[in-house]
C-alpha cells in the first residue's frame, strides 16, 4: 500500500512536470564550473547547446547554469565571457541562458578571494596594470599610516607579492559597476521553471515559507547593503580599500561593542548607527551556512529520517523537483535522491582539482531526466515508464482536485 501510494504521488508530480516541460522545451542544466572552460564547453557541445565554434546551437532550449563559475580554476574569465555572450545568442535563437549565483560568486563579490587561482590575475594585466597597483598601494599606505602598520620598502614588497599585477583589475571588474560585478549582482539565487527549482545549495529550513522571488530579493538587498557598508568603512578610513567581507564583519562588530560603552565617542556612535544594518551579516541568506547558497542538506540529509522535511520544503516553495550543485560527487556522477525529487549535478568538473571529477549535464526533456557525460548518457527518471494503470489515474485526479 505504501509503495502504491508513493507511485501515485510520483506519477501525479511527474505528469504535471512532463506537461509543462513540453511547453517549455528542452532544459539543460550544468553544475559547478570553477574555471573549467574546457570542461564546460565540451559538455555543452555534447549536450547540443554549443557548436564546434562555441556558438549557440541549442535552438529554443533553456540552458541553466547553477553557479560557482569562480575560483580554483585558471579560466574563470573565459567561462564568464562565454556565458555573457551566450545570453544574447540564445535569446536571438528563441532559447535562453539562465545563470544563478553560487557561494563562490558571493565570496568574490564581497572581496573574499581565498580560493582564486593566482594565475587568473595575469589574464587581467594590461598596459596600465603597474600604475594601478602603485596607486592602490598608495591608498593602502595612507590607511596603514593611520593604523601604525609598517609602510617601509619591506612592507611594500610584501604587499606587492600578495597583490600581483592584474589583481587590482580583477577587483575592479567585480565592483558594483565593474564588467563582471554588475552582471553578477543582477543574477538570481534561484529560478523556477514549471515546477523545477534550480538553486545552488538548496531550499533550506532558513528560507521555509519564502517564495523564489522573496529569496532573490532578499539576497539582492543584502548585497546592496554590504556594498554600501564597505564603501562607508573605506571612505571613513576605518578599513583599507582592499577590505574583505571578513574584515567588514570584524570592524562592524568592534564598532557595535565600542558604541555600547559609556565612554564611547559621538563619532563611534554615528559609525555604529550607520552600520547597524550589517550587524547580523553572519545570518544573512547570502552568508549563512544554512542559506540557499551554502546549504548541503540535499546531499547530506538522511533520506529516511529527513525525507518528510525535504518534501515539506519543496512543497512549501511550490517545487515538484529541485536541481542543485555545490557539493561535488566523488565519482563524478549525477545523483537522484528523496524519491526522485532532488537532482545533484555537481560532478567536480574541474578534474585537476577534484579527483574523479568530470563534466556532466542534466537534460530535462518531455518528462525524461537524463544525465549527459562526454562518453555516454544515462536516463535517470522517465516519467513515461511509471505505472499508468487505471487504478492510478483516478487517484491522481483526486489529488489534483485536493490541491486546488
Amino acid at each position: 500500500m505504501v509503495r502504491r501510494r508513493h507511485l501515485v504521488l510520483v506519477f501525479v508530480m511527474m505528469v504535471a512536470l512532463a506537461a509543462s516541460a513540453a511547453e517549455t522545451g528542452r532544459i539543460v542544466a550544468v553544475g559547478d564550473v570553477h574555471g573549467s572552460f574546457d570542461g564546460l564547453s565540451s559538455i555543452l557541445q555534447e549536450a547540443g547547446i554549443l557548436d564546434e565554434d562555441l556558438k549557440w546551437a541549442g535552438g529554443d532550449a533553456a540552458y541553466i547554469q547553477l553557479g560557482d563559475l569562480f575560483d580554483r580554476g585558471r579560466d574563470v574569465r573565459a567561462v564568464v565571457d562565454l556565458l555573457m555572450r551566450l545570453e544574447g545568442e540564445a535569446a536571438a535563437a528563441g532559447g535562453s541562458v539562465e545563470c544563478i549565483l553560487g557561494n563562490h560568486e558571493i565570496m568574490n563579490l564581497s572581496g573574499f578571494y581565498r580560493d582564486a587561482d593566482p594565475e587568473i590575475y595575469s589574464t587581467f594585466v594590461d598596459g596600465k596594470s603597474e600604475k594601478k597597483r602603485k596607486k592602490l598601494w598608495s591608498a593602502v599606505k595612507s590607511y596603514r599610516g593611520l593604523t601604525g602598520e609598517p609602510t617601509d620598502d619591506a612592507a611594500m614588497q610584501a604587499w606587492m607579492v600578495e597583490h600581483p599585477l592584474g589583481w587590482a583589475e580583477y577587483v575592479e571588474a567585480l565592483e558594483p559597476n565593474g564588467v563582471y560585478g554588475k552582471w553578477l549582482r543582477a543574477l538570481p539565487v534561484a529560478i523556477m521553471i514549471d515546477g523545477a527549482l534550480f538553486i545552488h545549495g538548496g531550499v533550506s529550513p532558513q528560507v521555509a515559507g519564502m517564495s523564489v522571488a522573496e529569496i532573490n530579493d532578499a539576497v539582492a538587498s543584502e548585497m546592496k547593503t554590504f556594498d554600501s557598508a564597505r564603501r562607508y568603512l573605506v571612505s571613513k578610513s576605518i578599513l583599507a580599500p582592499t577590505a574583505s567581507v571578513v574584515e567588514v564583519g570584524y570592524a562592524v562588530h568592534a564598532l557595535m561593542v565600542e558604541a555600547e560603552k559609556e565612554d564611547s565617542t559621538d563619532l563611534v556612535r554615528r559609525h555604529a548607527e550607520q552600520l547597524k544594518p550589517v550587524a547580523g551579516i553572519d545570518d544573512w541568506l547570502m552568508m549563512s551556512p544554512e542559506g540557499p547558497l551554502w546549504f548541503r542538506g540535499p546531499t547530506r540529509w538522511d533520506e529516511e529520517l529527513q525525507g518528510d522535511e525535504m518534501a515539506a520544503l519543496l512543497d512549501g516553495i511550490g517545487a515538484d523537483v529541485m536541481v542543485v550543485g555545490h557539493t561535488p560527487d566523488r565519482e563524478g556522477l549525477i545523483r537522484v535522491r528523496f524519491k526522485d525529487r532532488v537532482f545533484l549535478i555537481d560532478t567536480g568538473m574541474l578534474s585537476s582539482y577534484y579527483t574523479g571529477g568530470r563534466p556532466a549535464a542534466l537534460e530535462i526533456d518531455d518528462g525524461v531526466f537524463t544525465a549527459i557525460y562526454l562518453d555516454h548518457r544515462e536516463v535517470l527518471v522517465d516519467t513515461h515508464a511509471l505505472d499508468k494503470a487505471a487504478v492510478v489515474l483516478p487517484a491522481a485526479r483526486e489529488l489534483q482536485v485536493a490541491r486546488r
